[in-house]
């Protein structure tokens, strides 16, 4: 079975197809270029190289981040990290005593920012997770960051949900963002990443 990679490196989806005849079909996550890669192909080029660790890649990120809300049953928004959260065993505190971090993941322990809003909450806790499931932690460097974040804003928005829901549900950008529970920002950073900004309507 033909395997296809989106040639966009910040999505970097791949997906099977049933017929070589469908070779060149968009992405079916963000709609950009693909191209054919072999089965054992499955890494960006910059990535190619005996010493490189896969998890680090914001493509890679993503494409965790849906299978992570497929596993917990999540296919329709919203997608409730925290649920997510406690069934891997980590319990969630909120806390007045961050100061300025939003939140702090110390083992099996998150803390979120109590003065922070319910949807920056989520999103903390969506980036605690993505720390957790890349294997980084705070302090591993800018890189790691991104790649916690990108995996995040995927858990929230996932693309696949996003495209459903403008497709039969609403196209209005404040009734989206109350659909899945999420700030303006990571809204509209899942739609530019998607290429879907073009058809959410209304003020973001």
């Amino acid at each position: 079975m033909p395997l296809l990679r989106c040639t966009d490196e910040e999505c970097g989806h791949e997906f099977p197809i049933r017929s070589s005849l469908a070779v060149g079909s968009p992405c079916e996550e963000c709609g950009a270029d693909t191209v054919e890669v072999d089965v054992d192909d499955d890494l960006p080029g910059e990535l190619v190289g005996p010493e490189v660790d896969v998890r680090a890649h914001p493509a890679h990120a993503r494409e965790r981040a849906r299978q992570v809300a497929r596993e917990h049953g999540f296919h329709h928004p919203p997608v409730i990290v925290h649920t997510i959260a406690r069934q891997l065993g980590f319990t969630i505190e909120q806390s007045t005593r961050l100061g300025t971090l939003r939140a702090r993941l110390v083992g099996q322990h998150i803390e979120v920012n109590a003065d922070e809003p319910p949807a920056a909450q989520r999103f903390s806790v969506a980036h605690e997770l993505g720390h957790h499931f890349l294997g980084s932690q705070h302090g591993d460097g800018d890189t790691a960051e991104q790649e916690a974040d990108a995996f995040a804003g995927e858990l929230l928005v996932p693309g696949p949900m996003l495209r459903q829901a403008l497709d039969s549900v609403t196209t209005d950008a404040r009734e989206l963002r109350g659909l899945f529970k999420v700030s303006r920002e990571v809204l509209e950073i899942a739609a530019r990443h998607h290429r879907l900004a073009g058809r959410i309507s209304g003020q973001p």
